[in-house]
């Protein structure tokens, strides 16, 4: 027995998904998010754990108390990690800091325990992982806590979370696609109805417009009225059709029937006179078909255009006065008084979405059927005025005007209301389908001229707004902008890649400002509420790390095609874009090629053999007023115990210190010097071009490179302009400027060698070690670990 009130397809569609999808989209989602969020912290823990214990490890008790040796290692397990910023405390609880940053966050109650303790905490406007965790010292007051507080960012945790929790949902997905499979066997077997429905539709005539029959499901029993309903709106559409063609069928045929009769009429007259009336009579039905005809067409053609998608902003003033133009060429309009007053109307307060050629049709329509139904010397007034977002376009005529009884029926096709005049009854159903297609209101009333008053009221664009939004635009496009760079870079040396982004970008002019490293260090942590330069350069990179870390740079969105090398990006904040190797100048007439060190070890030892020789006659960067020398010194101490070694036998020949390359290579230049050990490779190049008795010296066992590097400081004026600025220091463009224009060397050592000192990077490429942007740079900005390191070098310098 067939369920009267249908089978239901929400159930049974929702009994195939609930089985397929349920427990795999709600459960396993939830914990494979959960799995993934757990993972990635379980992973990144491991290295801030690592890290804590080796810091805690090198905690000891000194003569001024608790003391600890920042160890590098600590910073390279973090870096490991090669996205996130660190930051790091060391501290007795209760009682001091040691070292780091003392104003971590710390949950309150927490006291350091032996074993790690992880959470999260907001710190300076962004989301820290910490670790705490502690060690019980014996000292001359007893045994105390050491606290060891280390944190990273959590970006790329969140990265790895989402990567863990994508590969999760691929086999998800595979499982939805079988679920997908119960899905469309459920559809097929719930929508079966419907492919019925379709058949018979499908079987059907075009003539056969008879409702479908049938007993649908609930579920669709409105989709089937639907098409019952637009079956009876389709044949109640084409029945007006088959009305308006049998109307203009016997329109057409009646008018051509007449003109035909009166034809007739004068050629079988026998005298002039009333060959001549039936003639004229001809004519003035011929006219009316004429009319007839055109009207007829200009419905048509109104209906064709009222699709809203072919308006456009059209101003009314104008148009209104070519219709009048073009009427007062008419013969018949001699005698018509034509007025248009649309003064109160501002140019551009006309502008309306609309359809030129059928409002056209429209207004010439109300002035034909003025004229026509009117005395020979009849007035046609026109108004154009604006009332808050709309505008009403008003024609008033001095003829025999509407009955207010009959304005209901005026606007329908074929009917005429005045016998004296007979038209074809189209004039006003082509103004209302004008009207309807413009979304506009057509009203009808009693004329102050004591005729018709026909008013068009359409809503309007203000030309004005438009015009104000554009002027913001046009105000930016033409402002100059100025680009301010602040660099420890020589102005000279960087200058061809000024000008070059200058040419390339109009408008924009590049304020440079030049620092030694140090002091631009400095000014970038004492801004205070000061606004920060555009851009930052600086060859000191573990000082441009310092900063970055403390999160003052924004991320710059590089152009696919530029990829730096690894070792010269951090963070997509800070990138490298030249290679500064570190090298050994020489005079020739001091130092033979023959005799020159392979080696770190060896130059050691060559110092020591001949170190009176040498007395006072070598120079190095002072690292303590250097930001590349101490850069360049602390990278040499990772690199084995012969630094520290070096570093002595250097002491006992009285090593001369220097603030910078250039004085360096002019002390040599002068002969007050042998050699140079650790100058910036482009510099010194660029000076010994111009003194042949210098040469360049490369070490066998390793050379340590940095890069300038540059970053956009967060609350930069200019960002979008610096961004651009660094995506040219390292495009194809500014590379090719590096080394074609500057002293400096490209980041990437390419062929052809034309610089000496490029032929020399060839030869032993491999030797070369480059200083990798990453957290690790921090270790020896640690205030301890650089008051420690600045007290060995001067030791070892006998100071």
């Amino acid at each position: 027995m067939s369920d009267p009130a249908g089978h239901s397809l929400q159930r049974r569609l929702l009994v195939s998904m609930a089985a397929a999808f349920a427990i795999l989209l709600i459960l396993i989602s939830a914990l494979l998010w959960s799995y993934a969020r757990n993972a990635a912290d379980r992973t990144h823990d491991l290295l801030l754990a690592g890290a804590a214990l080796a810091i805690l490890e090198r905690v000891s008790e000194g003569p001024e108390g608790v003391t600890v040796d920042l160890p590098t290692s600590a910073m390279e397990i973090l870096s490991l990690n090669p996205v996130d910023r660190v930051q790091y405390r060391i501290f007795i609880p209760g009682e001091r800091e040691i070292t780091g940053a003392g104003d971590l966050p710390v949950p309150p109650g927490a006291e350091p325990e032996a074993t790690p303790a992880f959470f999260e905490r907001d710190y300076r406007g962004a989301l820290f992982r910490f670790v705490l965790q502690g060690r019980q010292l014996a000292g001359s007051g007893g045994r105390q806590w050491v606290a060891v507080q280390i944190g990273q960012t959590v970006e790329r945790r969140r990265a790895q979370q989402l990567s863990f929790f994508a590969t999760g949902l691929a086999g998800l997905a595979v499982l939805s696609l079988i679920g997908l499979g119960f899905v469309w066997v459920a559809i097929r077997t719930s929508l079966s109805p419907l492919r019925q429905i379709a058949a018979d539709l499908a079987q059907r005539e075009p003539s056969d417009l008879r409702e479908v029959e049938g007993a649908p499901p609930r579920e669709i029993r409105g989709l089937f009225d639907a098409i019952n309903g637009f079956i009876r709106s389709l044949r109640r559409s084409r029945s007006l059709t088959e009305t308006f063609i049998a109307d203009v069928a016997h329109q057409t045929r009646t008018s051509l029937s007449a003109l035909q009769g009166h034809l007739s009429l004068a050629v079988d007259a026998e005298d002039y006179e009333k060959m001549r009336s039936r003639v004229l009579k001809a004519d003035r039905q011929a006219a009316r078909t004429v009319r007839l005809t055109n009207q007829l067409l200009a419905n048509a053609m109104v209906i064709h255009r009222s699709d809203r998608a072919s308006l456009r902003p059209t101003a009314l003033k104008p148009l209104v006065r070519d219709v009048l133009a073009e009427s007062l060429r008419d013969s018949r309009m001699r005698r018509v008084s034509l007025s248009f007053v649309g003064e109160a109307v501002a140019e551009g307060e006309d502008v309306i979405e609309g359809d030129s050629v059928s409002i056209r049709e429209a207004l010439r329509n109300l002035i034909e059927n003025a004229v026509r139904h009117g005395p020979p010397d009849t007035a046609v007034a026109i108004t154009l005025e604006g009332a808050g977002d709309r505008i009403r376009l008003r024609v008033e005529d001095a003829g025999p005007g509407i009955a207010e009884a009959d304005l209901p029926r005026a606007t329908e096709r074929f009917t005429s209301l005045s016998q004296a005049s007979a038209g074809s009854g189209l004039g006003l159903s082509i103004v209302k389908a004008v009207a309807d297609g413009h979304g506009a209101e057509l009203t009808l009333a009693r004329s102050r001229l004591g005729g018709l008053e026909a008013t068009l009221i359409f809503r309007r664009i203000l030309a004005a707004l438009l015009l104000a939004a554009c002027l913001p635009l046009a105000a930016g496009g033409a402002r100059a902008q100025t680009l301010v760079v602040h660099s420890a870079t020589d102005a000279p040396a960087i200058r061809p890649l000024i000008e070059a982004f200058e040419a390339r970008t109009p408008g924009v002019a590049v304020d440079y400002v030049e620092f030694q490293t140090l002091d631009l260090h400095r000014a970038m942590l004492d801004l205070g509420d000061a606004a920060p330069p555009d851009v930052v350069i600086s060859s000191a990179m573990d000082l441009q790390v310092d900063l970055v870390n403390r999160g003052l740079a924004r991320r710059i969105e590089l152009p696919p095609q530029i990829v730096p090398p690894p070792w010269a990006a951090w963070r997509s904040e800070i990138f490298g874009f030249t290679f500064e190797p570190a090298v050994m100048i020489y005079d020739r007439q001091a130092v033979s090629p023959e005799e020159l060190p392979a080696s770190h070890r060896d130059l050691a030892t060559f110092v020591r053999e001949n170190e009176d020789r040498f007395r006072g006659r070598i120079g190095t960067y002072d690292i303590a007023l250097s930001g590349v020398g101490y850069l360049y010194a602390t990278q040499d101490s990772l690199q084995g115990p012969q630094a520290l070694r070096l570093f002595e036998v250097l002491g006992r020949a009285d090593v001369r210190t220097f603030c910078c390359t250039s004085e360096m290579v002019a002390a040599t230049a002068r002969g007050e010097l042998a050699f140079v050990f650790n100058a910036i490779g482009s510099y010194a190049a660029a000076q010994a071009e111009a003194e042949p008795h210098l040469g360049l010296h490369f070490f066998d066992d390793y050379n340590l490179v940095m890069s300038r590097t540059a970053f956009v400081p967060k609350g930069a004026r200019n960002p979008e302009l610096a961004d651009r600025f660094v995506a040219f220091l390292l495009s194809e463009e500014g590379q090719r400027i590096v080394a074609a224009q500057t002293p400096l060397l490209s980041l990437v050592p390419s062929p052809p060698a034309e610089r000496e000192i490029e032929r020399r990077i060839h030869e032993r490429l491999g030797a070369f070690v480059p200083i990798r942007l990453a957290p690790g740079l921090l270790t020896y900005l640690d205030a301890l670990k650089r008051k420690d390191f600045l007290d060995a070098w001067e030791t070892s310098l006998g100071r």
